[in-house]
């Protein structure tokens, strides 16, 4: 009996993981080179703007993996109607796992802005096979580590945006690495810069970089409606709000993940300064907030633990906004690997698209 719930918590990861990844060659081989293609002769605008609705319809099959095959509960605190309304944000976040990226799945669909969605990534993930490269076609930005960040690149990738109107969720995480309970040593050196720089030492985040959110804010300020400054914290199942390590994509598709609280506060640009040094004092307010946020919620205090100031609010999502394109991605993926053909196809476009895309990157660093 054991080994066989052993095998159905497997299976329980692995089915949602290989539709997810495996339909990437489809959307390679029917979707994106086609229509980067056909799109070289139109305006950059009429390219996003079928890309996004492509992009949107892939991960609205990702989110039913991460909140409806789940069972996932999604709640909301803060400005909560600020998602009522399509905006141009700036989307910054605290950083404990990769499921982060997940969560502004979570928060954007509810605005309607799924496929608005763009980020600020590390550089080492360009190589990643067929995302790396078709993130950056989709609008994300590949940045350095703090000492080799080129402010000049950052900005000019950015500068298409407002150019040609193309709606944007500029997703970035200025504590920029992970932030791990269990790396003792990693939080250590983080307190040890702020404390050196003169701001306040943090417990529960790490010190956010200013580089990225104060280049953004410069070239983006007369064209983004808002900063979107969210804070996230994940309810475990099994462990009475003690803070541990963020959970992980096999965590989250097991179901333990219960819950995750989400905190908006959505920030009017012209609140936020324009000097680069008071723009990180500003951003590390900000992060002093989520401190004392996330010490609340991982405390013993009943009066606050697991939940984020104000009150929460159940954010339902329909099942309507995810299961068609369930339903066309796994369709798709089972019309290719059904028939020789499709087989050859498939296998010949995650190759040479991986490839491609490493050149591709390659010649654009």
């Amino acid at each position: 009996m054991l080994t066989a719930l052993v095998y159905l918590q497997a299976l329980r990861f692995a089915v949602p993981a290989f539709v997810m990844l495996g339909t990437s060659p489809c959307y390679v081989a029917t979707l994106l080179v086609p229509w980067r293609v056909i799109s070289a002769i139109l305006p950059t605008r009429w390219y996003h703007a079928v890309d996004d609705v492509m992009y949107s319809c892939y991960q609205r099959m990702v989110v039913f993996f991460y909140e409806h095959y789940t069972g996932l509960e999604v709640v909301l605190y803060g400005d909560v109607d600020c998602l009522e309304k399509k905006e141009n944000v700036i989307y910054i976040c605290n950083h404990q796992s990769t499921i982060d990226w997940i969560v502004s799945d979570l928060v954007s669909i509810r605005q309607g802005s799924l496929g608005h969605l763009r980020y600020v990534l590390k550089d080492g993930l360009k190589y990643f096979p067929l995302y790396g490269a078709y993130f950056a076609m989709h609008g994300g930005v590949y940045v350095k580590r703090s000492g080799q960040f080129k402010t000049d690149t950052f900005t000019k990738r950015l500068e298409k945006f407002p150019k040609h109107n193309i709606p944007l969720w500029l997703v970035i995480f200025p504590e920029g690495t992970r932030y791990n309970p269990e790396l003792p040593d990693v939080i250590k050196k983080s307190q040890g810069f702020a404390y050196s720089s003169g701001l306040t030492v943090l417990n529960q985040v790490l010190t956010p970089r200013v580089k990225a959110t104060a280049a953004s804010l410069h070239e983006l300020r007369n064209y983004i409606d808002a900063v979107y400054d969210c804070t996230i914290a994940y309810e475990w199942k099994d462990e009475n709000f003690q803070r541990k390590p963020g959970p992980g994509m096999t965590d989250f598709l097991t179901g333990c993940c219960s819950r995750v609280h989400v905190h908006i506060r959505r920030v009017k640009v012209e609140d936020v300064p324009v000097d680069t040094n008071e723009c990180r004092q500003w951003l590390h307010d900000a992060f002093e907030e989520k401190d004392i946020m996330l010490e609340d919620f991982y405390s013993n205090d009943p009066n606050v633990q697991g939940r984020l100031p104000g009150e929460g609010q159940r954010s339902p999502l329909s099942l309507m906004q995810t299961v068609p394109a369930l339903i066309f991605w796994s369709g798709l993926l089972t019309a290719f690997l059904a028939t020789e053909k499709g087989r050859s196809a498939y296998w010949k476009s995650l190759v040479f698209g991986t490839l491609g895309g490493c050149l591709l990157m390659a010649a654009t660093t």
